[in-house]
């Protein structure tokens, strides 16, 4: 029994034994387990944004184990050792490599990846992509618009696509900008096609560069002829930002500004002009001016420039909100734009408000874009004499004017005596008010499904409506000795513009094997619909604005519509990447044409070549990752010339005068004839181009040479006032040619912690007129000067509206030299004096006139460029545009009035190195009677080069390191400081080469033009 017991006891002992040993083994494992399993914590960062990327991988090298940033951008991964390599990779980034290192925390920031092959370019009524391209097509990102220091997209994307040239409209607050691609193809209208979120606009100078995700330039036929008749003077393609999936990301952006001229004219003060004036008038052996004499009186005189001229603030507020799930997703955006006016009294404010949204359930997708624009505009003012507005009148009065005067009603002064009548420009901005307010509603819907196996069907329906009030008040005034008003007046008016679409378009899309096939067909409506009205009144009593109460009421009214019904189908084919087609038709029937000749068809058909791909081209093994030629052919056209012109106008009036005593009849004149036969004018272009990308996209090269060539132009014909009309009518008379080429070069690199990339273009248009067929086989354009004629006319065989002036040779430096320029014995230019200017007789005919004009120049630059450079360190980044022109000339129209001593006012500081004072002057002498004309404005004496380099942009910004922002709940932070138009380097004399009067007819003419400005801004963005 004791020897039982015993055994049990020690079995208890070895139970109690074993069970403690387990455990002890059980708790030691557990240790080591622990001590094995590590966790690791991090962020994945975007380099470009400094913003988490949802959805990143994180994969252990060389296991399966892996996780995913979760919608913070953060992870969380346990490793059984703490030295392994994690693997971050995500869609479109390059994949990074980091080396643990017994860390426990890890942030990486990924890099988007150059290679740009399967980028997806948006084209007409779908995408492609960039690969598979067949036509030319430039495009930019929102990275690439600068838009901090860009408040207006046209200037945003200027010099920074290859063959699109951006033009000031002038450095008026809220002006915006004129944009050609491929140069001018007409003679009537240039104006691409605009399309918003797939809807026509008339311009995109009132949108909101921080809303805009993409711009695609379409601008071959192959590319364009989707849109038909729309297209032929190329097409934009404006995609706005779209919410993604994800929880709803705030940005908050804001920015104040300080802008002033970028450069005045160097005038005379009144010392300095009293001594011109007085050498003008001895010359001519006149007394001279009461003004003019005892100039120490009143010293310096005025600087008028300096009374209009300020510098002007900026403000620029623009809050987003996005995100989404799998099946909705939204974007939504306000923003706020004030700009004062260089020229006081001038400002521009805008609001913008945006939504866009898409919803998708099962097989159906619908969405909309919103778009609500107010702009208010206080413009300059146009006005009497011959300063035409007050920045003309602040070059041409004359320094010794008083600016007030308290006895004269209104109590300005002004010029008065025997001089020319120019308005005081100070009292021209305190005086009249000029508004312009502008409403922009814009409205798109589409609902689409997704069915059997690739098809997929579109609707699209949308409206743009537009409205514009006038108002132009005019108080009683006594401004000098020229001009007064005993009447307050008052013009107010406004007008509508409404515009419709409905969009249907059926697509099917298929890969098999090595083919792939993408089919289009729809069917388009458009309507757009004018109304106007108008009305003035004089007499108000003080302190009333409105029409009402007052003397002689007018009001006119004006309104129009036009219909554009197409048919449209595209066919891509692609066999093995390789060899890819593209055959394109669209038929349009406009109401702008009569019956007969209202339909057009507008074919085109392109190819591409991948020999990139070819077996013979890879075994070279060169570090080429595409390589691809393009060709391409097709027939636009072109419906703008206004509506009812095959039918005529009839316009009444009660001017009719009947019986004695007289009584005035409704009456009707027929102001306009119908334009018999009147049909489409016509574009075909080729193209062909080479795509070359290399070392994985981190070199990206495009050429291109294209030859554009427009018959049947619309024009209007000139016809004698004697057959009773007021208007030429328009007929299809002409050709005109554009040939030229583009090049583009993009260039990345990462050196060390450096990322930078360059990118530049160059681009070469030469236009010719080649066919007028209107007898004349000339016709005239603008003119540019307060007088005088033309400068630019249209010719067979030169560039659109060219120069066509007299030329000139100089000066006569001796009376010899006058004798001895004869016809026949007869003086050519016989009230010649010594340091007048000598003209060319082009035309044999022994004088000096009108006829003697001949080709001087062209507003067309030889070639345009544009470069842009940004670099990036440790949250620091630069960018740095500039673009020019070269070859380009422009007529100086102010140098008509400020550089020829004829008229009593205010002159340019050359005139103090005229010949009159030196005799080695190349600037004629002074004589206030000019005998010999040498301020002809018809000559060449105020042609002059246009050609320009400017630093468009400079910016730089530094983003807060994302530990830190962290800690203050924001996920991302930037600071920046930025400069527009910074410097112009240009020979041009005027206030900026980049300049044009309105019309293309005035392209290159620089008269009394609103100066450019340049801009310091500063401004923070914050993400959220």
């Amino acid at each position: 029994m004791k020897t039982m017991k015993n055994v049990n006891q020690m079995l208890r002992i070895k139970t109690f034994l074993t069970s403690k040993l387990t455990l002890s083994l059980f708790i030691l494992i557990s240790c080591i387990s622990l001590q094995a399993q590590n966790t690791i914590k991090g962020s994945v960062i975007d380099q470009k944004t400094s913003q988490t990327i949802i959805g990143a991988s994180v994969l252990v090298k060389g296991t399966t184990n892996s996780t995913m940033t979760d919608v913070d951008g953060n992870y969380v991964l346990n490793v059984s050792d703490s030295n392994v390599t994690l693997v971050f990779s995500y869609i479109g980034y390059g994949k990074v490599e980091e080396a643990v290192k017994g860390r426990k925390i890890v942030n990486v920031v990924l890099n988007e990846e150059n290679n740009t092959l399967d980028e997806v370019v948006i084209i007409g009524y779908g995408t492609i992509k960039k690969s598979d391209m067949t036509g030319a097509v430039g495009g930019l990102k929102a990275s690439q618009l600068d838009a901090q220091s860009n408040t207006n997209l046209g200037s945003a994307i200027q010099g920074k696509i290859a063959g699109v040239t951006v033009e000031s409209g002038g450095g008026a607050p809220g002006s915006g900008t004129k944009i050609q691609i491929r140069g001018a193809g007409s003679l009537n209208n240039n104006n691409p096609l605009i399309l918003v979120d797939d809807i026509a606009v008339a311009s995109m100078n009132n949108l909101n560069p921080n809303d805009i995700e993409s711009i695609q330039v379409l601008k071959d036929a192959s590319a364009a002829a989707i849109y038909g008749s729309r297209a032929a003077n190329g097409v934009i393609l404006i995609t706005t930002k779209s919410g993604k999936k994800g929880d709803m990301k705030v940005s908050f952006n804001s920015s104040f500004g300080s802008a002033s001229v970028a450069k005045k004219l160097d005038l005379l003060n009144q010392e300095e002009w009293a001594k011109v004036s007085t050498a003008a008038y001895t010359a001519a052996g006149k007394q001279p001016l009461d003004i003019a004499l005892n100039p120490e009186v009143s010293g310096a005189g005025i600087n008028w420039q300096n009374e209009i001229f300020r510098t002007a603030p900026t403000k620029n507020y623009s809050l987003g909100l996005s995100g989404g799930s799998d099946n909705v997703k939204y974007s939504m955006s306000l923003s706020y734009f004030n700009q004062e006016g260089v020229v006081k009294e001038t400002n521009y404010d805008r609001v913008n408000l945006r939504v866009k949204s898409d919803y998708k359930k099962g097989i159906f997708k619908i969405g909309e874009t919103v778009m609500l624009t107010k702009e208010k505009r206080k413009d300059l003012p146009g006005v009497p004499g011959q300063g035409r507005n007050v920045v003309g009148s602040a070059i041409s009065m004359i320094p010794g004017f008083a600016i007030y005067d308290e006895n004269a009603i209104g109590g300005y002064g002004g010029a008065s005596g025997s001089v020319t009548d120019i308005f005081n420009p100070v009292a021209a901005l305190n005086l009249f008010d000029v508004k312009n307010d502008y409403y922009q509603a814009l409205i798109n819907t589409y609902a689409e499904a997704s069915f059997f196996d690739g098809f997929k069907y579109k609707l699209n329906v949308g409206a743009t409506i537009s409205e514009h009030k006038a108002y132009n008040y005019t108080p009683r005034y006594e401004v000098g000795g020229f001009f007064k008003n005993l009447k307050n007046t008052l013009a107010e008016g406004s007008d509508m513009n409404q515009y419709y679409q409905i969009e249907n378009t059926l697509n099917y899309s298929k890969t098999f094997g090595k083919h792939s096939v993408n089919l289009l067909v729809g069917h388009t409506v458009y309507e757009n619909k004018f109304r106007s009205i108008s009305g003035s009144v004089s007499g108000l009593p003080d302190g009333i604005y409105v029409l009402a109460g007052a003397e002689d009421p007018s009001i006119v009214g004006l309104a129009s519509e036009s219909k554009l019904m197409s048919f449209l189908g595209r066919a891509i084919y692609s066999y093995d990447n390789k060899y890819i087609f593209t055959a394109t038709f669209r038929r349009d029937g406009s109401s702008r044409f009569s019956p007969e000749n209202k339909w057009g068809n507008f074919p085109s058909i392109s190819a591409a070549w991948g020999i990139g791909k070819e077996d013979f081209f890879t075994k070279l093994n060169l570090p080429v990752s595409e390589l691809k030629l393009r060709a391409s052919y097709g027939v636009l056209g072109n419906q703008e010339i206004g509506d009812y012109q095959y039918l005529g106008l009839i316009s009444p009036g009660i001017s009719y005068a009947v019986g004695e005593p007289n009584s005035l009849w409704i009456g009707n004149i027929q102001q306009e004839y119908p334009a018999i036969g009147l049909k489409w004018e016509s574009t075909a272009t080729a193209n062909v181009g080479v795509d070359l990308s290399m070392w994985n996209g981190q070199l990206d090269f495009t050429a291109d040479y294209f030859e554009k060539n427009t018959t049947d132009l619309l024009l209007r014909v000139p016809i004698p006032l004697s057959v009773g009309s007021s208007n030429d009518p328009y007929t299809n008379a002409g050709k005109v040619s554009n040939k030229g080429f583009e090049l583009g070069l993009t260039y990345n690199k990462k050196v060390g912690e450096v990322n930078f990339s360059v990118s530049s273009n160059i681009s070469s248009v030469k236009n010719r007129v080649e066919d007028l067929s209107t007898g004349s086989q000339i016709l005239a354009g603008s003119s540019g000067s307060f007088h005088g004629a033309a400068v630019t006319y249209s010719k067979v065989g030169y560039p659109i509206y060219s120069f066509f002036l007299v030329k000139t040779d100089g000066l006569f430096r001796s009376q010899e030299e006058i004798d001895a320029y004869t016809l026949n014995g007869n003086p050519i230019q016989p009230r010649a004096q010594v340091g007048d200017i000598k003209y060319v007789d082009f035309n044999g005919d022994g004088q000096i006139d009108g006829a003697d004009r001949q080709y001087r120049g062209s507003a067309f630059p030889d070639f345009e460029y544009g470069l842009r450079l940004t670099a990036d360190w440790k949250g620091i980044d630069f960018t740095i545009a500039a673009q020019g022109t070269q070859g380009n000339m422009i007529y100086n129209g102010n140098n008509t009035d400020i550089a020829t001593v004829r008229s009593n006012i205010n002159y340019s500081s050359a005139t103090l190195n005229s010949y009159t004072f030196n005799p080695n002057s190349n600037f004629p002498r002074l004589d206030i009677d000019d005998l010999n004309d040498n301020g002809a404005d018809y000559s060449d004496r105020f042609l002059e080069n246009g050609s320009y380099f400017r630093i468009k942009t400079v910016q730089v910004g530094y983003t807060i390191p994302n530990s830190l922002s962290q800690k203050l709940a924001i996920d991302r932070c930037r600071l920046y400081v930025a400069g527009d138009n910074l410097h112009t380097f240009t020979k041009y004399t005027g206030y900026n080469p980049d300049v044009s009067s309105d019309g293309l007819g005035g392209r290159g003419i620089d008269y009394k033009s609103y100066p450019l400005s340049k801009t310091i801004t500063f401004g923070i963005q914050l993400n959220f």
